[in-house]
């Protein structure tokens, strides 16, 4: 080859090496696109389920969503997620000034038994299934006026419903769905519910107590409980409460969940397998996306769904 022609290769070849060192020193390299919102991140064991920012969780990515209710009433809900390959585990937390886990509990009064107004604090994260429009308004297209449902026939959207009062403090969700159906559009799985009423027949009186020597800080259920006996008198004041708890069935029981309140703030954490293997439920792929909205309920019922605050739509990626 000839000298001139080496000549001007070299030339060149150092021409690109300098732009390529000039660019690497002076800007750096176009930022990738994040399609997702919030990571959940892999790890080879996922975390305890307990009601606590623990070092596993401070390492999982944060993202925080803005939950409104009208004009001015709005509150940020951090959210972190993990997977281990076969559970996806959720973490929320919010701030609430008050912890509400009475729901209607009886309270013994000169007069007899009567039921107390409070109700719970609650979260629900709705994930979307094949519910058309929900990419861009979330769970808007599961409110229809007073009614609560998807918007076509055979459009389902999945529901993680976290109850203060009904099993949230004791390790239980509660597993719902959204289907087209004007009377039952917000349905539960199939199976039972961690929780049933405590009351007599008649309404009018609890069923059952706690026992004397019960740890009232823990679950009201069979094992800490006896049958209220026509000669128990207790002192006005005296509170139980209004639900029983249990053990869940079915699809119904696909969530594990666990809260606590402290510091001004709820902290809840979600369990669920990827894929339970249940129409009902969204299934979970690693590097795929899942699409939710979410609602936080401050002492309050659901029936409008006006009571409650809501959030856009949220991506969920989970790491491959």
């Amino acid at each position: 080859m000839h000298r001139p022609l080496l000549a001007a290769l070299f030339a060149l070849g150092c021409f690109g090496l300098a732009v390529t060192a000039a660019f690497s020193q002076d800007k750096e390299p176009p930022p990738q696109a994040q399609a997702y919102d919030l990571l959940a991140r892999r790890v080879a064991k996922g975390p305890e389920l307990l009601a606590e920012l623990s070092e596993t969780w401070k390492q999982a990515p944060l993202h925080s969503v803005r939950v409104v209710k009208g004009k001015g009433e709005d509150v940020s809900v951090e959210l972190r997620a993990q997977h281990d390959g076969t559970h996806l585990y959720l973490l929320a937390r919010w701030p609430d000034a008050t912890q509400s886990i009475t729901k209607k509990s009886w309270t013994r009064t000169a007069d007899g038994w009567q039921q107390l107004k409070g109700d719970e604090d609650r979260i629900a994260l709705a994930f979307n299934i094949s519910a058309s429009g929900f990419a861009e308004k979330g769970c808007a297209v599961l409110c229809h006026d007073v009614s609560m449902r998807t918007e076509l026939e055979g459009e389902k959207a999945d529901l993680w419903h976290w109850k203060a009062a009904r099993g949230g403090m004791h390790g239980h969700g509660d597993d719902q769905f959204f289907q087209f159906d004007d009377e039952k559009g917000r349905a539960d799985d199939e199976g039972s519910s961690c929780y049933k009423d405590n009351q007599e027949k008649d309404g009018k009186a609890p069923l059952r107590r706690w026992k004397d020597d019960a740890d009232r800080t823990g679950p009201f259920n069979e094992d800490t409980t006896v049958e209220v006996t026509a000669d128990f008198k207790p002192e006005p004041g005296y509170t139980v409460p209004s639900l029983l708890l249990r053990k869940p069935k079915g699809s119904r029981a696909d969530i594990e969940a666990v809260g606590k309140h402290t510091d001004g703030h709820w902290l809840v954490v979600f369990k669920r397998k990827l894929d339970t293997g249940h129409s009902d439920d969204v299934k979970f792929e690693a590097g795929k996306d899942a699409l939710f909205a979410l609602a936080v309920f401050d002492d309050t019922g659901a029936k409008t769904g006006s009571e409650h605050k809501k959030s856009g739509v949220v991506r969920l990626r989970l790491d491959p």
